[in-house]
Protein backbone atom coordinates (compact mmCIF):
# COMPACT_ATOMS: atom_id res chain seq x y z
CA UNK A 1 0.00 0.00 0.00
CA UNK A 2 0.71 3.66 -0.52
CA UNK A 3 3.44 5.18 2.17
CA UNK A 4 3.08 1.68 3.92
CA UNK A 5 -0.23 2.02 5.16
CA UNK A 6 -2.21 -1.09 5.88
CA UNK A 7 -5.34 -0.14 4.52
CA UNK A 8 -7.72 2.37 2.95
CA UNK A 9 -6.46 5.81 4.54
CA UNK A 10 -6.87 9.75 4.60
CA UNK A 11 -2.93 10.82 4.93
CA UNK A 12 -2.77 14.69 5.81
CA UNK A 13 0.71 16.29 5.05
CA UNK A 14 2.35 18.74 6.88
CA UNK A 15 2.78 21.67 4.09
CA UNK A 16 1.86 24.68 6.32
CA UNK A 17 -1.31 26.38 5.70
CA UNK A 18 -2.31 24.77 2.83
CA UNK A 19 -4.35 21.57 1.94
CA UNK A 20 -2.37 18.43 0.50
CA UNK A 21 -4.43 15.08 1.59
CA UNK A 22 -4.01 11.57 0.13
CA UNK A 23 -6.70 9.08 -0.14
CA UNK A 24 -5.70 5.55 -0.41
CA UNK A 25 -8.66 3.50 -1.96
CA UNK A 26 -6.53 0.21 -2.93
CA UNK A 27 -3.04 -0.71 -3.73
CA UNK A 28 -3.29 0.34 -7.26
CA UNK A 29 -5.63 3.66 -6.55
CA UNK A 30 -4.24 6.94 -4.85
CA UNK A 31 -6.14 9.96 -4.99
CA UNK A 32 -4.58 13.37 -4.15
CA UNK A 33 -7.02 16.03 -3.08
CA UNK A 34 -5.17 19.53 -3.52
CA UNK A 35 -1.58 19.76 -3.01
CA UNK A 36 0.87 22.64 -1.66
CA UNK A 37 4.48 21.85 -2.09
CA UNK A 38 5.57 24.59 0.35
CA UNK A 39 9.04 23.80 1.32
CA UNK A 40 10.49 26.01 3.81
CA UNK A 41 13.94 25.93 5.25
CA UNK A 42 15.16 27.63 7.80
CA UNK A 43 18.14 27.45 10.95
CA UNK A 44 16.35 25.63 13.43
CA UNK A 45 15.21 22.69 10.44
CA UNK A 46 12.05 22.33 8.74
CA UNK A 47 8.97 20.23 9.57
CA UNK A 48 7.40 20.09 5.99
CA UNK A 49 7.46 17.26 3.40
CA UNK A 50 8.55 17.75 -0.11
CA UNK A 51 4.92 16.31 -0.81
CA UNK A 52 5.86 15.98 -4.65
CA UNK A 53 8.72 14.08 -4.36
CA UNK A 54 7.05 11.98 -1.25
CA UNK A 55 4.16 11.46 -4.32
CA UNK A 56 6.52 10.53 -6.93
CA UNK A 57 8.90 8.10 -4.43
CA UNK A 58 5.15 6.12 -2.92
CA UNK A 59 3.30 5.90 -5.92
CA UNK A 60 1.95 2.67 -7.45
CA UNK A 61 3.30 2.55 -10.41
CA UNK A 62 1.99 2.01 -14.43
CA UNK A 63 4.36 1.71 -17.44
CA UNK A 64 6.98 2.16 -15.36
CA UNK A 65 6.17 6.10 -14.11
CA UNK A 66 4.15 6.96 -10.71
CA UNK A 67 0.88 6.36 -11.41
CA UNK A 68 -2.23 8.72 -9.56
CA UNK A 69 -5.22 7.32 -10.26
CA UNK A 70 -6.84 11.46 -9.66
CA UNK A 71 -5.93 14.52 -8.55
CA UNK A 72 -8.98 16.75 -7.35
CA UNK A 73 -8.42 20.70 -7.07
CA UNK A 74 -11.26 22.31 -4.79
CA UNK A 75 -10.25 25.91 -5.67
CA UNK A 76 -7.51 27.66 -7.70
CA UNK A 77 -5.81 29.57 -4.69
CA UNK A 78 -1.85 28.74 -4.44
CA UNK A 79 -2.10 26.95 -1.25
CA UNK A 80 -4.05 24.61 -2.80
CA UNK A 81 -2.35 23.88 -6.40
CA UNK A 82 1.18 25.07 -5.33
CA UNK A 83 3.62 22.17 -7.37
CA UNK A 84 0.87 21.15 -9.23
CA UNK A 85 3.29 21.58 -12.59
CA UNK A 86 5.65 19.88 -11.13
CA UNK A 87 3.49 17.13 -9.88
CA UNK A 88 1.89 16.66 -13.65
CA UNK A 89 5.29 16.79 -15.23
CA UNK A 90 6.85 13.80 -13.41
CA UNK A 91 3.25 11.51 -12.28
CA UNK A 92 0.71 10.49 -15.00
CA UNK A 93 -2.16 11.52 -13.37
CA UNK A 94 -5.57 9.48 -14.48
CA UNK A 95 -8.11 12.04 -14.01
CA UNK A 96 -8.36 15.10 -12.87
CA UNK A 97 -11.84 16.65 -11.06
CA UNK A 98 -12.24 20.38 -10.69
CA UNK A 99 -15.01 23.17 -10.68
CA UNK A 100 -15.61 25.58 -13.17
CA UNK A 101 -14.19 28.53 -11.29
CA UNK A 102 -10.67 27.66 -12.66
CA UNK A 103 -11.92 29.00 -16.09
CA UNK A 104 -13.99 32.07 -14.68
CA UNK A 105 -10.52 34.00 -14.14
CA UNK A 106 -9.26 33.51 -18.39
CA UNK A 107 -9.46 36.39 -19.34
CA UNK A 108 -6.63 38.09 -16.82
CA UNK A 109 -4.27 35.44 -16.21
CA UNK A 110 -2.80 37.85 -13.64
CA UNK A 111 -5.62 36.83 -11.11
CA UNK A 112 -4.07 33.24 -11.75
CA UNK A 113 -0.96 31.81 -9.98
CA UNK A 114 1.37 29.90 -12.49
CA UNK A 115 0.70 26.68 -10.99
CA UNK A 116 -3.11 27.70 -11.30
CA UNK A 117 -2.82 28.50 -14.67
CA UNK A 118 -1.43 25.18 -15.57
CA UNK A 119 -3.82 23.24 -14.18
CA UNK A 120 -6.50 25.21 -16.47
CA UNK A 121 -4.39 24.62 -19.58
CA UNK A 122 -4.56 21.15 -18.17
CA UNK A 123 -8.16 20.81 -17.76
CA UNK A 124 -8.77 22.68 -21.14
CA UNK A 125 -6.48 19.98 -22.66
CA UNK A 126 -8.81 16.90 -21.18
CA UNK A 127 -11.96 18.69 -21.86
CA UNK A 128 -10.88 19.22 -25.69
CA UNK A 129 -9.98 15.05 -25.89
CA UNK A 130 -13.15 14.57 -24.00
CA UNK A 131 -14.87 16.44 -26.79
CA UNK A 132 -12.88 14.96 -29.69
CA UNK A 133 -13.55 11.21 -28.30
CA UNK A 134 -17.41 11.87 -27.77
CA UNK A 135 -16.92 10.56 -24.06
CA UNK A 136 -14.36 8.44 -22.90
CA UNK A 137 -10.72 9.34 -23.58
CA UNK A 138 -8.95 6.87 -21.76
CA UNK A 139 -6.74 6.70 -18.52
CA UNK A 140 -4.61 10.00 -18.33
CA UNK A 141 -6.71 12.08 -20.76
CA UNK A 142 -10.09 12.06 -18.05
CA UNK A 143 -11.50 15.50 -16.51
CA UNK A 144 -14.50 15.45 -14.49
CA UNK A 145 -16.23 18.54 -13.99
CA UNK A 146 -18.13 19.58 -10.78
CA UNK A 147 -20.49 22.33 -10.44
CA UNK A 148 -22.68 24.71 -12.80
CA UNK A 149 -21.20 26.70 -15.22
CA UNK A 150 -22.47 28.47 -18.40
CA UNK A 151 -20.02 26.91 -20.66
CA UNK A 152 -22.56 23.83 -21.09
CA UNK A 153 -24.79 25.72 -22.55
CA UNK A 154 -25.44 25.68 -26.39
CA UNK A 155 -23.27 27.66 -28.28
CA UNK A 156 -20.58 27.82 -25.61
CA UNK A 157 -17.10 26.21 -25.64
CA UNK A 158 -18.36 23.15 -23.96
CA UNK A 159 -21.80 22.56 -25.37
CA UNK A 160 -20.55 19.14 -26.42
CA UNK A 161 -18.86 18.05 -23.76
CA UNK A 162 -20.03 14.77 -22.61
CA UNK A 163 -21.70 15.62 -19.40
CA UNK A 164 -23.36 12.24 -18.83
CA UNK A 165 -20.43 10.77 -18.16
CA UNK A 166 -18.02 13.92 -16.67
CA UNK A 167 -19.50 16.39 -15.60
CA UNK A 168 -21.60 15.88 -11.89
CA UNK A 169 -23.40 18.55 -10.21
CA UNK A 170 -24.38 19.01 -6.48
CA UNK A 171 -26.47 16.68 -4.45
CA UNK A 172 -24.85 13.94 -6.99
CA UNK A 173 -22.35 11.32 -5.64
CA UNK A 174 -19.49 9.79 -8.26
CA UNK A 175 -18.55 6.16 -7.33
CA UNK A 176 -16.20 6.11 -10.57
CA UNK A 177 -12.08 6.70 -10.51
CA UNK A 178 -10.26 6.76 -13.77
CA UNK A 179 -12.85 5.08 -15.58
CA UNK A 180 -13.76 1.88 -12.94
CA UNK A 181 -16.31 0.97 -10.98
CA UNK A 182 -15.05 1.99 -7.28
CA UNK A 183 -18.80 1.78 -5.48
CA UNK A 184 -17.74 -0.91 -3.62
CA UNK A 185 -14.25 0.99 -1.65
CA UNK A 186 -15.13 4.69 -2.45
CA UNK A 187 -17.84 7.38 -2.60
CA UNK A 188 -17.30 10.58 -3.27
CA UNK A 189 -20.99 12.97 -2.34
CA UNK A 190 -20.72 16.56 -3.86
CA UNK A 191 -22.44 19.22 -1.58
CA UNK A 192 -20.85 22.67 -3.24
CA UNK A 193 -20.21 24.57 -5.36
CA UNK A 194 -24.04 25.62 -5.72
CA UNK A 195 -25.22 27.52 -8.46
CA UNK A 196 -26.08 30.79 -6.85
CA UNK A 197 -22.31 31.62 -5.69
CA UNK A 198 -20.68 31.26 -9.42
CA UNK A 199 -18.96 34.92 -9.34
CA UNK A 200 -18.47 34.22 -4.98
CA UNK A 201 -14.70 35.11 -4.03
CA UNK A 202 -12.98 32.01 -4.48
CA UNK A 203 -12.69 30.07 -1.71
CA UNK A 204 -16.82 30.54 -1.39
CA UNK A 205 -16.38 28.64 -4.50
CA UNK A 206 -14.79 25.53 -3.25
CA UNK A 207 -15.93 22.34 -3.99
CA UNK A 208 -17.16 20.33 -1.02
CA UNK A 209 -17.33 16.76 -0.70
CA UNK A 210 -18.28 14.38 1.86
CA UNK A 211 -15.68 11.08 0.80
CA UNK A 212 -16.26 7.28 2.40
CA UNK A 213 -13.29 4.82 1.47
CA UNK A 214 -13.31 1.19 2.95
CA UNK A 215 -16.42 -1.12 2.95
CA UNK A 216 -20.03 -1.06 3.73
CA UNK A 217 -19.38 -2.74 6.87
CA UNK A 218 -15.83 -0.72 7.67
CA UNK A 219 -16.62 2.74 6.34
CA UNK A 220 -13.92 5.58 6.84
CA UNK A 221 -15.88 9.14 6.00
CA UNK A 222 -13.98 12.04 5.75
CA UNK A 223 -15.70 15.86 4.94
CA UNK A 224 -13.90 17.94 3.35
CA UNK A 225 -14.79 21.69 2.81
CA UNK A 226 -12.36 23.64 1.49
CA UNK A 227 -12.33 27.29 1.88
CA UNK A 228 -15.76 28.01 2.89
CA UNK A 229 -16.66 29.98 5.42
CA UNK A 230 -20.32 29.94 7.71
CA UNK A 231 -22.80 31.21 5.16
CA UNK A 232 -22.22 28.57 2.61
CA UNK A 233 -21.30 25.89 5.06
CA UNK A 234 -25.01 26.57 6.50
CA UNK A 235 -26.23 26.20 3.01
CA UNK A 236 -24.57 23.04 3.04
CA UNK A 237 -26.36 21.66 5.83
CA UNK A 238 -30.05 22.93 4.95
CA UNK A 239 -29.82 21.79 1.39
CA UNK A 240 -28.94 18.09 2.47
CA UNK A 241 -31.48 18.22 5.04
CA UNK A 242 -34.07 19.65 2.45
CA UNK A 243 -33.35 16.87 0.38
CA UNK A 244 -32.95 14.25 3.30
CA UNK A 245 -29.40 13.39 2.66
CA UNK A 246 -28.55 13.61 6.05
CA UNK A 247 -26.38 10.54 5.87
CA UNK A 248 -23.67 12.65 3.63
CA UNK A 249 -22.87 14.53 6.07
CA UNK A 250 -21.68 12.25 8.59
CA UNK A 251 -18.18 12.71 9.51
CA UNK A 252 -15.06 9.90 10.88
CA UNK A 253 -12.43 13.08 10.06
CA UNK A 254 -13.76 16.74 9.45
CA UNK A 255 -11.09 18.79 7.77
CA UNK A 256 -11.65 22.09 9.35
CA UNK A 257 -12.30 24.37 6.46
CA UNK A 258 -9.74 27.02 5.26
CA UNK A 259 -6.84 25.81 7.53
CA UNK A 260 -8.87 26.08 10.96
CA UNK A 261 -10.23 29.81 10.40
CA UNK A 262 -12.71 31.38 12.55
CA UNK A 263 -15.09 32.34 9.42
CA UNK A 264 -16.00 28.69 9.72
CA UNK A 265 -18.26 29.94 12.89
CA UNK A 266 -18.10 33.37 13.31
CA UNK A 267 -19.65 36.52 11.83
CA UNK A 268 -18.47 39.91 13.01
CA UNK A 269 -16.87 37.94 16.00
CA UNK A 270 -20.20 36.57 17.28
CA UNK A 271 -20.45 32.60 16.94
CA UNK A 272 -22.57 31.13 15.09
CA UNK A 273 -23.72 28.02 16.91
CA UNK A 274 -26.54 26.96 14.38
CA UNK A 275 -23.07 25.64 12.20
CA UNK A 276 -21.31 24.02 15.62
CA UNK A 277 -24.61 22.18 16.43
CA UNK A 278 -24.47 20.71 12.44
CA UNK A 279 -21.07 19.68 13.16
CA UNK A 280 -21.43 17.85 16.23
CA UNK A 281 -24.22 15.96 15.04
CA UNK A 282 -23.05 14.88 12.28
CA UNK A 283 -19.96 13.59 14.16
CA UNK A 284 -19.68 9.59 14.12
CA UNK A 285 -17.74 7.31 16.33
CA UNK A 286 -14.69 8.12 16.87
CA UNK A 287 -14.60 11.76 15.19
CA UNK A 288 -11.25 14.17 14.54
CA UNK A 289 -10.86 17.45 13.43
CA UNK A 290 -7.84 18.02 11.64
CA UNK A 291 -6.74 21.64 10.93
CA UNK A 292 -4.13 21.38 8.03
CA UNK A 293 -2.26 24.58 9.48
CA UNK A 294 0.61 25.61 10.88
CA UNK A 295 1.44 25.57 14.65
CA UNK A 296 -1.22 27.24 16.37
CA UNK A 297 -0.41 30.94 18.28
CA UNK A 298 -1.87 31.01 21.96
CA UNK A 299 -3.83 33.74 20.91
CA UNK A 300 -4.90 35.95 17.62
CA UNK A 301 -4.81 40.04 16.91
CA UNK A 302 -7.51 41.12 15.22
CA UNK A 303 -6.95 40.32 11.20
CA UNK A 304 -4.89 37.93 11.81
CA UNK A 305 -4.45 35.00 8.81
CA UNK A 306 -5.30 31.39 9.99
CA UNK A 307 -5.51 29.15 11.89
CA UNK A 308 -7.41 30.66 14.73
CA UNK A 309 -7.40 29.50 18.49
CA UNK A 310 -11.00 30.62 18.83
CA UNK A 311 -12.05 28.12 16.22
CA UNK A 312 -9.75 25.50 17.68
CA UNK A 313 -11.36 26.00 20.40
CA UNK A 314 -14.96 25.38 19.20
CA UNK A 315 -13.78 21.92 17.51
CA UNK A 316 -12.32 20.73 20.61
CA UNK A 317 -15.24 20.78 22.48
CA UNK A 318 -16.62 18.66 19.83
CA UNK A 319 -14.06 16.27 19.78
CA UNK A 320 -12.20 16.92 23.07
CA UNK A 321 -8.53 15.29 22.93
CA UNK A 322 -9.27 14.50 19.22
CA UNK A 323 -8.14 17.50 17.42
CA UNK A 324 -4.64 17.36 15.41
CA UNK A 325 -2.99 19.95 13.67
CA UNK A 326 -0.56 18.59 10.82
CA UNK A 327 1.62 21.21 11.62
CA UNK A 328 1.93 20.68 15.82
CA UNK A 329 1.86 16.44 15.09
CA UNK A 330 5.30 17.23 12.72
CA UNK A 331 8.33 18.67 13.86
CA UNK A 332 11.87 18.98 12.47
CA UNK A 333 12.90 16.26 14.61
CA UNK A 334 10.07 14.24 13.48
CA UNK A 335 8.80 14.68 10.14
CA UNK A 336 5.17 12.95 9.69
CA UNK A 337 2.06 13.33 8.53
CA UNK A 338 -1.39 12.32 10.04
CA UNK A 339 -2.79 9.09 8.79
CA UNK A 340 -6.30 7.52 9.48
CA UNK A 341 -6.73 3.95 8.48
CA UNK A 342 -9.40 1.74 8.16
CA UNK A 343 -8.06 -1.91 9.76
CA UNK A 344 -10.43 -5.21 10.88
CA UNK A 345 -10.82 -3.85 14.14
CA UNK A 346 -11.73 -0.31 12.65
CA UNK A 347 -10.14 2.88 12.25
CA UNK A 348 -6.50 3.39 13.40
CA UNK A 349 -5.00 7.03 13.79
CA UNK A 350 -1.40 6.74 13.27
CA UNK A 351 0.63 9.76 13.85
CA UNK A 352 3.83 7.88 14.95
CA UNK A 353 7.35 6.27 12.86
CA UNK A 354 6.62 7.63 9.54
CA UNK A 355 9.28 6.76 7.23
CA UNK A 356 9.95 9.40 4.32
CA UNK A 357 11.34 8.55 0.86
CA UNK A 358 14.64 8.76 0.59
CA UNK A 359 14.54 11.52 -2.50
CA UNK A 360 12.21 13.61 0.35
CA UNK A 361 14.80 13.18 2.94
CA UNK A 362 17.51 14.50 0.41
CA UNK A 363 15.10 17.55 -0.83
CA UNK A 364 14.65 18.68 2.71
CA UNK A 365 18.35 18.38 3.82
CA UNK A 366 19.23 20.14 0.98
CA UNK A 367 17.10 23.14 1.43
CA UNK A 368 18.06 23.39 4.88
CA UNK A 369 22.00 23.04 4.24
CA UNK A 370 21.23 25.87 1.07
CA UNK A 371 19.72 28.28 4.28
CA UNK A 372 23.17 27.71 6.18
CA UNK A 373 24.94 28.68 3.47
CA UNK A 374 25.92 25.49 2.50
CA UNK A 375 24.29 25.01 -1.80
CA UNK A 376 25.52 21.56 -1.83
CA UNK A 377 23.11 18.42 -1.15
CA UNK A 378 24.21 15.95 1.23
CA UNK A 379 26.07 12.63 0.56
CA UNK A 380 24.40 10.66 2.37
CA UNK A 381 20.65 11.03 4.39
CA UNK A 382 19.83 12.92 7.07
CA UNK A 383 17.96 10.57 9.40
CA UNK A 384 14.08 12.11 9.26
CA UNK A 385 11.56 10.00 10.35
CA UNK A 386 11.86 6.77 12.02
CA UNK A 387 14.39 3.59 10.43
Amino acid sequence: MFANVAGPSFIFWPVGCGDTTTIVVSDAEVVQIDINDKLMADDEGNEHIPIVDELVAKLPKRDGKPYLSCFILTHPDLDHCRGFADLLDRVTIGEIWHTPRIFREYEDECELVPDAIAFRKEAHRRARRCIEEGGDPGAGDRVRIIGYSELFEPGERYEDFPKDEFYTRPGCAVTTLDGEDVSDRFHAFVHAPFKAGLADARNETSLAMRITIGTASSPLCGLFLGDLSYPTLMQIFEETHAHENEDMLKWNVLLSPHHCSKKAMYEDDVLQQDVMDEFTASQLSPGYVVASSNEFPHANSSGDNPPHRKARNRYEEIVNDAFLCTGEVSTAEQVQPIIFTVTGSGIDLDIEDYKMSESAETTLAAAIAKVRGNNSPPAAKVGFGAE
